[in-house]
Protein backbone atom coordinates (compact mmCIF):
# COMPACT_ATOMS: atom_id res chain seq x y z
CA UNK A 1 0.00 0.00 0.00
CA UNK A 2 1.09 3.37 -0.87
CA UNK A 3 2.47 5.09 2.39
CA UNK A 4 2.36 8.68 0.68
CA UNK A 5 -1.78 7.66 0.24
CA UNK A 6 -1.96 6.64 3.56
CA UNK A 7 -0.75 9.80 5.12
CA UNK A 8 -2.67 12.18 2.85
CA UNK A 9 -5.80 9.28 3.88
CA UNK A 10 -5.16 10.10 7.19
CA UNK A 11 -4.94 13.67 7.30
CA UNK A 12 -7.94 13.78 5.69
CA UNK A 13 -9.51 11.51 8.21
CA UNK A 14 -8.35 13.74 11.01
CA UNK A 15 -9.57 17.19 9.52
CA UNK A 16 -13.23 15.52 8.23
CA UNK A 17 -13.43 13.57 11.80
CA UNK A 18 -15.18 10.49 9.41
CA UNK A 19 -14.20 7.34 7.62
CA UNK A 20 -16.89 8.14 5.58
CA UNK A 21 -16.44 11.53 4.82
CA UNK A 22 -12.98 10.71 3.27
CA UNK A 23 -14.56 7.65 1.22
CA UNK A 24 -17.04 9.90 -0.17
CA UNK A 25 -14.54 12.58 -0.74
CA UNK A 26 -11.63 10.46 -2.93
CA UNK A 27 -14.75 7.64 -4.28
CA UNK A 28 -13.54 4.63 -2.17
CA UNK A 29 -15.22 2.54 0.60
CA UNK A 30 -14.62 3.61 4.05
CA UNK A 31 -12.85 -0.02 4.54
CA UNK A 32 -10.14 0.84 2.45
CA UNK A 33 -10.09 4.12 4.74
CA UNK A 34 -9.94 2.31 7.78
CA UNK A 35 -7.17 -0.27 6.04
CA UNK A 36 -5.00 2.93 4.68
CA UNK A 37 -4.86 4.35 8.61
CA UNK A 38 -4.69 0.64 10.24
CA UNK A 39 -1.54 0.34 7.73
CA UNK A 40 0.01 3.54 9.07
CA UNK A 41 -0.47 2.31 13.00
CA UNK A 42 1.00 -0.95 12.05
CA UNK A 43 4.30 0.96 10.92
CA UNK A 44 4.37 3.26 13.87
CA UNK A 45 3.15 0.40 16.22
CA UNK A 46 1.10 2.68 18.17
CA UNK A 47 -2.62 3.93 18.05
CA UNK A 48 -3.18 7.03 16.18
CA UNK A 49 -6.98 7.20 16.16
CA UNK A 50 -8.81 6.70 19.44
CA UNK A 51 -12.28 5.84 17.75
CA UNK A 52 -16.09 5.23 19.52
CA UNK A 53 -19.44 4.63 17.55
CA UNK A 54 -20.00 8.16 17.02
CA UNK A 55 -16.43 9.95 16.61
CA UNK A 56 -12.56 9.62 16.75
CA UNK A 57 -9.79 11.66 18.45
CA UNK A 58 -6.75 11.76 18.13
CA UNK A 59 -4.27 9.71 20.59
CA UNK A 60 -1.15 11.61 21.97
CA UNK A 61 1.15 9.71 19.28
CA UNK A 62 -1.63 11.03 16.88
CA UNK A 63 -1.22 14.41 16.93
CA UNK A 64 2.54 14.04 16.74
CA UNK A 65 2.27 11.87 13.51
CA UNK A 66 -0.78 14.19 12.27
CA UNK A 67 1.62 17.47 12.42
CA UNK A 68 4.68 15.71 10.59
CA UNK A 69 2.55 14.53 8.24
CA UNK A 70 1.41 17.98 7.42
CA UNK A 71 4.64 19.07 7.00
CA UNK A 72 5.32 16.16 4.38
CA UNK A 73 3.13 17.28 2.51
CA UNK A 74 3.24 20.67 2.44
CA UNK A 75 7.46 19.89 1.53
CA UNK A 76 6.39 17.75 -0.63
CA UNK A 77 3.98 20.31 -2.46
CA UNK A 78 6.89 22.78 -2.54
CA UNK A 79 9.61 20.24 -3.81
CA UNK A 80 7.08 20.04 -6.97
CA UNK A 81 6.18 23.68 -7.18
CA UNK A 82 10.67 24.69 -6.87
CA UNK A 83 10.78 21.95 -10.39
CA UNK A 84 8.43 25.29 -11.85
CA UNK A 85 10.06 28.22 -10.00
CA UNK A 86 12.46 27.95 -12.38
CA UNK A 87 10.42 28.74 -14.85
CA UNK A 88 8.37 31.14 -13.03
CA UNK A 89 5.40 29.57 -13.58
CA UNK A 90 3.60 28.33 -10.33
CA UNK A 91 1.61 25.07 -10.74
CA UNK A 92 -0.52 23.39 -8.91
CA UNK A 93 -3.63 23.90 -6.90
CA UNK A 94 -4.69 26.71 -4.27
CA UNK A 95 -8.05 25.94 -2.20
CA UNK A 96 -9.22 29.59 -1.08
CA UNK A 97 -11.67 30.71 1.53
CA UNK A 98 -13.20 34.41 2.03
CA UNK A 99 -16.29 36.26 2.74
CA UNK A 100 -19.29 36.42 0.43
CA UNK A 101 -19.07 40.29 0.10
CA UNK A 102 -15.25 40.76 0.01
CA UNK A 103 -15.31 37.45 -2.51
CA UNK A 104 -18.42 38.64 -5.08
CA UNK A 105 -17.02 41.86 -5.38
CA UNK A 106 -13.31 41.81 -5.00
CA UNK A 107 -11.58 38.68 -4.96
CA UNK A 108 -13.59 36.44 -7.78
CA UNK A 109 -12.77 39.13 -10.33
CA UNK A 110 -8.85 39.56 -8.84
CA UNK A 111 -8.23 35.78 -8.77
CA UNK A 112 -9.94 34.92 -12.28
CA UNK A 113 -7.30 37.28 -13.72
CA UNK A 114 -4.21 35.28 -11.65
CA UNK A 115 -5.51 32.31 -13.00
CA UNK A 116 -5.36 33.45 -16.60
CA UNK A 117 -1.65 34.60 -15.60
CA UNK A 118 -1.08 31.34 -14.11
CA UNK A 119 -2.90 28.59 -16.40
CA UNK A 120 -1.19 25.78 -14.95
CA UNK A 121 -2.49 26.61 -11.26
CA UNK A 122 -6.21 25.06 -10.08
CA UNK A 123 -8.55 27.44 -7.55
CA UNK A 124 -10.70 26.18 -5.46
CA UNK A 125 -12.87 29.29 -4.31
CA UNK A 126 -15.36 29.21 -0.96
CA UNK A 127 -17.25 32.42 -0.01
CA UNK A 128 -19.32 31.77 3.27
CA UNK A 129 -19.56 34.93 6.03
CA UNK A 130 -18.94 32.54 8.81
CA UNK A 131 -14.90 32.13 10.00
CA UNK A 132 -13.85 29.21 7.33
CA UNK A 133 -13.07 25.96 9.13
CA UNK A 134 -9.00 25.71 7.88
CA UNK A 135 -8.46 22.26 9.14
CA UNK A 136 -12.48 20.80 7.90
CA UNK A 137 -12.26 23.31 4.66
CA UNK A 138 -8.56 21.44 3.47
CA UNK A 139 -8.23 25.32 2.96
CA UNK A 140 -4.69 26.70 2.05
CA UNK A 141 -5.26 30.12 1.91
CA UNK A 142 -8.14 31.96 3.61
CA UNK A 143 -8.64 36.43 3.51
CA UNK A 144 -9.74 37.66 6.37
CA UNK A 145 -10.90 40.70 8.29
CA UNK A 146 -10.05 39.42 11.76
CA UNK A 147 -7.39 36.98 13.27
CA UNK A 148 -9.04 35.90 15.95
CA UNK A 149 -9.33 32.52 16.10
CA UNK A 150 -6.34 31.85 13.59
CA UNK A 151 -3.46 32.10 15.79
CA UNK A 152 -1.63 28.71 14.27
CA UNK A 153 -1.71 30.21 11.13
CA UNK A 154 0.95 33.29 9.26
CA UNK A 155 -1.37 36.75 8.67
CA UNK A 156 -0.20 38.80 5.96
CA UNK A 157 -1.66 42.22 6.32
CA UNK A 158 -2.94 42.89 2.11
CA UNK A 159 -4.39 46.12 2.28
CA UNK A 160 -6.70 48.58 4.86
CA UNK A 161 -9.88 49.51 2.51
CA UNK A 162 -11.61 53.16 4.03
CA UNK A 163 -15.50 52.51 4.75
CA UNK A 164 -18.08 55.06 3.91
CA UNK A 165 -21.87 56.20 4.50
CA UNK A 166 -24.07 56.59 1.59
CA UNK A 167 -28.02 56.14 0.72
CA UNK A 168 -29.62 56.93 -2.24
CA UNK A 169 -31.08 59.93 -3.80
CA UNK A 170 -34.77 59.10 -3.51
CA UNK A 171 -34.07 58.14 0.88
CA UNK A 172 -32.56 61.40 0.92
CA UNK A 173 -35.75 63.44 -0.73
CA UNK A 174 -37.89 61.95 1.39
CA UNK A 175 -36.04 61.80 5.09
CA UNK A 176 -33.81 64.52 4.49
CA UNK A 177 -29.56 64.36 4.35
CA UNK A 178 -28.07 64.26 7.78
CA UNK A 179 -25.53 67.13 8.39
CA UNK A 180 -23.88 65.15 11.82
CA UNK A 181 -23.46 61.82 12.95
CA UNK A 182 -26.05 62.10 15.84
CA UNK A 183 -28.48 62.77 13.11
CA UNK A 184 -28.21 59.03 11.83
CA UNK A 185 -30.19 57.88 15.14
CA UNK A 186 -33.40 59.65 13.52
CA UNK A 187 -32.65 57.84 10.13
CA UNK A 188 -33.10 53.94 9.06
CA UNK A 189 -29.66 52.65 8.65
CA UNK A 190 -28.93 49.04 7.50
CA UNK A 191 -27.19 46.90 8.98
CA UNK A 192 -25.46 43.61 9.24
CA UNK A 193 -27.18 40.53 11.64
CA UNK A 194 -23.88 38.49 11.72
CA UNK A 195 -22.34 37.76 14.64
CA UNK A 196 -18.87 38.25 14.17
CA UNK A 197 -20.04 41.64 12.42
CA UNK A 198 -18.98 45.54 13.79
CA UNK A 199 -22.19 46.84 16.05
CA UNK A 200 -21.55 50.54 16.30
CA UNK A 201 -20.59 53.04 13.83
CA UNK A 202 -17.68 55.30 14.87
CA UNK A 203 -17.19 58.74 12.97
CA UNK A 204 -13.95 60.98 13.69
CA UNK A 205 -14.16 64.85 13.27
CA UNK A 206 -10.39 65.01 13.38
CA UNK A 207 -10.74 66.10 17.38
CA UNK A 208 -13.50 63.47 18.76
CA UNK A 209 -14.97 60.01 17.95
CA UNK A 210 -18.93 59.86 17.21
CA UNK A 211 -20.84 56.73 18.16
CA UNK A 212 -24.51 57.42 17.50
CA UNK A 213 -26.82 54.80 18.47
CA UNK A 214 -27.72 53.67 14.98
CA UNK A 215 -30.83 51.29 14.55
CA UNK A 216 -32.54 49.13 11.75
CA UNK A 217 -35.77 47.42 10.96
CA UNK A 218 -34.07 45.65 8.30
CA UNK A 219 -31.06 44.04 8.84
CA UNK A 220 -29.36 41.29 7.14
CA UNK A 221 -25.98 38.79 6.34
CA UNK A 222 -24.85 39.88 3.22
CA UNK A 223 -23.50 43.12 1.91
CA UNK A 224 -24.30 43.03 -1.35
CA UNK A 225 -27.83 42.60 -0.30
CA UNK A 226 -27.32 45.52 1.71
CA UNK A 227 -26.19 47.62 -1.09
CA UNK A 228 -29.10 46.54 -3.34
CA UNK A 229 -31.97 47.68 -0.40
CA UNK A 230 -30.13 50.51 0.01
CA UNK A 231 -30.50 51.31 -3.95
CA UNK A 232 -33.79 50.60 -3.60
CA UNK A 233 -34.09 53.70 -1.23
CA UNK A 234 -34.57 51.30 1.60
CA UNK A 235 -32.15 52.98 4.05
CA UNK A 236 -28.41 54.27 4.75
CA UNK A 237 -25.63 51.74 4.47
CA UNK A 238 -22.21 51.61 5.54
CA UNK A 239 -20.04 49.99 3.07
CA UNK A 240 -16.33 49.68 2.30
CA UNK A 241 -15.41 51.53 -1.19
CA UNK A 242 -15.04 48.63 -3.47
CA UNK A 243 -18.51 47.98 -2.79
CA UNK A 244 -20.13 51.12 -3.65
CA UNK A 245 -17.55 52.84 -5.99
CA UNK A 246 -19.88 51.74 -9.25
CA UNK A 247 -23.07 53.26 -7.72
CA UNK A 248 -21.53 56.63 -6.47
CA UNK A 249 -20.35 57.10 -10.11
CA UNK A 250 -23.68 56.61 -11.27
CA UNK A 251 -25.37 58.73 -8.68
CA UNK A 252 -27.57 55.28 -8.15
CA UNK A 253 -25.80 56.18 -4.60
CA UNK A 254 -24.76 59.60 -2.79
CA UNK A 255 -21.98 59.56 -0.21
CA UNK A 256 -22.97 61.63 3.22
CA UNK A 257 -21.12 63.03 5.97
CA UNK A 258 -18.13 63.59 4.48
CA UNK A 259 -16.67 65.40 6.81
CA UNK A 260 -16.31 62.79 8.61
CA UNK A 261 -13.69 60.15 9.17
CA UNK A 262 -14.55 56.00 9.71
CA UNK A 263 -11.94 53.70 10.41
CA UNK A 264 -10.62 51.63 8.23
CA UNK A 265 -10.99 47.69 7.73
CA UNK A 266 -7.77 45.88 7.22
CA UNK A 267 -7.82 42.93 4.63
CA UNK A 268 -5.33 39.74 6.23
CA UNK A 269 -4.13 36.70 4.14
CA UNK A 270 -3.97 33.54 6.13
CA UNK A 271 -2.39 30.03 5.33
CA UNK A 272 -0.09 27.49 7.28
CA UNK A 273 3.62 28.04 7.83
CA UNK A 274 4.38 25.31 6.20
CA UNK A 275 3.47 27.38 3.24
CA UNK A 276 5.17 30.31 3.60
CA UNK A 277 7.75 29.65 0.81
CA UNK A 278 5.28 28.19 -1.78
CA UNK A 279 5.68 29.32 -5.29
CA UNK A 280 1.74 29.30 -5.86
CA UNK A 281 0.90 31.17 -2.78
CA UNK A 282 3.90 34.06 -3.11
CA UNK A 283 2.56 34.71 -6.64
CA UNK A 284 -0.81 34.80 -4.74
CA UNK A 285 0.02 36.99 -2.34
CA UNK A 286 2.05 39.82 -4.84
CA UNK A 287 -0.99 39.68 -7.32
CA UNK A 288 -3.42 40.24 -4.91
CA UNK A 289 -1.72 43.18 -2.81
CA UNK A 290 -1.22 44.34 -6.38
CA UNK A 291 -4.70 44.13 -7.54
CA UNK A 292 -6.17 46.01 -4.77
CA UNK A 293 -3.77 48.42 -4.44
CA UNK A 294 -4.56 49.40 -8.23
CA UNK A 295 -8.54 48.49 -7.95
CA UNK A 296 -10.24 48.70 -4.84
CA UNK A 297 -9.68 52.40 -3.73
CA UNK A 298 -9.67 53.65 -7.31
Amino acid sequence: MDRLTSIEIFVRAVELGSFAAVAEERGISAQMVGKHVRGLEASVGAKLLAKSTRFQNLTAVGELYYQRCLVVLDELKAAQEDIYRNMNEPSGSLKIATGLNFGIKALAPILARFQQKYPKLDIDLTLENKPPDMQKGGYDVIFRERLEGYDYLVATKLHSYPMIVCASPDYLKRHGTPQHPDELEQHQCLQSNLPQAPLKWRFFDGQKIKTPQVSSRFTMNSGQAMLAAALEGAGITLQPTFQVSEALADGSLVRILQDYTLPEVDLYMLYRPSLRNAARLTALQAFVRQSMENKLDD
